[in-house]
């Protein structure tokens, strides 16, 4: 809406009404929670609330409103997920948030400091500046999103600021006074901030707590349930799939290690596979990828990369997002694709093509020689493909290094 006049239309009114906003994001919440009840019943499925602690002989005891009940099974999963880390050095206040409870804020941040420069961090950095919020984006760690690839992060690094975003990596908060209206922080390098609002997003622990986990013996691994590639625990007949695995904290991961370990409960024989994990920040654009990075590819292997930005791609140029950069990483001898990063609209959705292919074990070749609809984001995956190659069409042959 506040592009409204490169796109050939009247500037229109776009403040943001943060109630309205948390109004929807609980309308569509309920509406995902209900079809999810709803396919609980048409599949015969019973849901039975409380709190659950397992007590050994495929029993569990379920808690609610000072009732208690005993649920039975043959098998069982632990699906019981993940909760936010705090840090110590930041009091308990209504103006210091964790990522869950900055979902249902009910205003609009004057200026936000996130702590923490992780895939969650980022995201919420980014929601917030298009709010409209002064955001200062804080990383302990010399880089944003440090285990993702240099080169992207830094590109990435470069948009956010073009954004007005103020990002501060390697350093730490050293200090925090809280006065009327703001916060006054000193930095470890003795740069001073005063937000009126602040988001610790510095990673989630894990929920093994008061399950009866050491009563049954089930073996634990830096905090997080040890399975097996069946999602199989210590303990026969006991599963464990999600966050409080210690594996991918992601959704996809998480529906995935549910679905292997239901089936291995019922004798298919499911292993779980982790080669190729897509993962996404749902940054503006949107960060993705596949695969390892071009510094952890150079370690083992020949290679070769690609890259093709989205200011020479025609549906890019039309949507008004010519910011993004795709980068194909591959093997130099075989070309199987190691890995790739993408940074641009829907790079989530693009992403899905790639991990075909590695999953598949087919070499970028595969995508070079399937045509691609035009015009259409797709098609900068293509044009990296070909340059893997020396076709390139529609950027100089000197992409490839």
């Amino acid at each position: 809406m506040r592009r409204a006049r490169e796109f050939g239309f009247q500037p229109v009114t776009s403040e943001p009404d943060i109630s309205a906003i948390v109004a929807r994001k609980e309308r569509v919440v309920s509406a995902l929670r209900s079809s999810i009840a709803g396919l609980f019943q048409v599949h015969g499925i019973h849901l039975a609330e409380g709190r659950g602690q397992l007590a050994g002989g495929g029993k569990i005891q379920v808690e609610r409103k000072g009732q208690l009940r005993l649920v039975e099974a043959d098998k069982i999963v632990i699906s019981t997920g993940s909760r936010p880390a705090r840090l110590p050095v930041f009091p308990q206040h209504p103006r210091v948030f964790l990522p869950d409870d900055l979902l249902d804020i009910t205003y609009v941040p004057r200026h936000l400091l996130v702590v923490g420069g992780g895939a969650v961090g980022v995201e919420m950095a980014t929601i917030f500046r298009e709010l409209g919020s002064q955001v200062t984006l804080l990383e302990a760690l010399e880089s944003l999103l440090p285990t993702e690839d240099v080169e992207m992060v830094e590109h990435l690094k470069k948009i956010l600021k073009r954004h007005k975003m103020k990002v501060i990596c390697g350093v730490q908060v050293a200090q925090i006074n809280e006065e009327t209206e703001q916060f006054r922080i000193r930095l470890t390098d003795g740069t001073e901030l005063t937000p009126d609002t602040i988001l610790v997003a510095v990673g989630r622990l894990f929920n093994t707590q008061d399950l009866g986990l050491e009563k049954l013996g089930v073996a634990l691994d830096q905090e997080h349930i040890a399975v097996d590639e069946h999602m199989l625990t210590s303990v026969p007949g006991l599963y464990a799939a999600g966050d409080v695995t210690g594996h991918w904290l992601l959704a996809h991961v998480a529906f995935a290690e549910g679905i292997c370990a239901a089936e291995h409960a019922l004798g298919l024989g499911s292993k779980m596979d982790y080669r190729v994990v897509p993962r996404c920040t749902f940054t503006l654009p949107e960060y993705a990828a596949v695969g390892i990075s071009e510094a952890e590819a150079k370690m083992n292997h020949l290679i070769k990369v690609a890259r093709f930005p989205f200011k020479s791609l025609g549906m890019g140029l039309a949507m008004g997002e010519p910011e993004g950069l795709v980068k194909i990483i591959v093997h130099a001898q075989n070309n199987q694709i190691l890995g790739a990063h993408i940074i641009g609209p829907h790079a989530a959705d693009l992403a899905a093509e790639i991990a075909l292919a590695m999953r598949a074990g087919l070499p970028s070749r595969a995508i070079m020689e399937t045509i691609h609809s035009h015009p259409t984001l797709s098609e900068a995956i293509l044009e990296v493909a070909q340059a893997l190659h020396g076709r390139a069409i529609h950027i100089p042959p000197d992409g490839v290094v």
